[in-house]
């Protein structure tokens, strides 16, 4: 091998400049996979879910916040392909979380108790789904059709 065949390493490669005030995007990164809207969707709201029923014997706010944010967060970075997954992540662990939330408090009996407790806690926990799907729509809307999409 002769020094011809080598790359020459030893003038370092001029920074790359950017615009000031540009918010580039890595181009390795395209964003959340359908697994990863899952993961990241339902470990947040069960985390959300346990403190606030540790700390309140029901959930209230500090749960809904969060839920809420994870849903936001989910339909912007999610992968374009892949829009869809984050539309439907609310609604199920809306109800992943009701269902688990009786027998974690320990207010759950029986099957029929905690059958109806959580379709209890399903129709008292409706604004927060609402809220979370229509900020999920909103984000995915304005991903799809935004200024910037014309």
């Amino acid at each position: 091998m002769t020094s011809d065949d080598r790359p020459d390493f030893s003038t370092p490669a001029p920074p790359e400049v950017l615009p000031a005030g540009r918010v580039y995007r890595a181009q390795g990164r395209p964003g959340l996979t359908t697994p990863g809207v899952a993961i990241i969707g339902t470990a947040v709201s069960l985390v959300a879910a346990l403190l606030s029923v540790l700390v309140t014997d029901n959930l209230n706010w500090i749960f809904t916040v969060p839920f809420v944010l994870v849903s936001g967060y989910c339909a912007w970075e999610v992968r374009p392909d892949r829009m869809r997954s984050a539309l439907i992540m609310p609604p199920l662990v809306m109800l992943l979380v009701v269902v688990v939330t009786p027998w974690v408090s320990g207010e759950a009996g029986g099957i029929r108790s905690g059958v109806l407790r959580s379709l209890t806690v399903l129709t008292k926990m409706a604004p927060p789904l609402t809220a979370a799907v229509a900020v999920t729509v909103a984000i995915l809307a304005w991903r799809r059709w935004g200024p910037g999409k014309r």
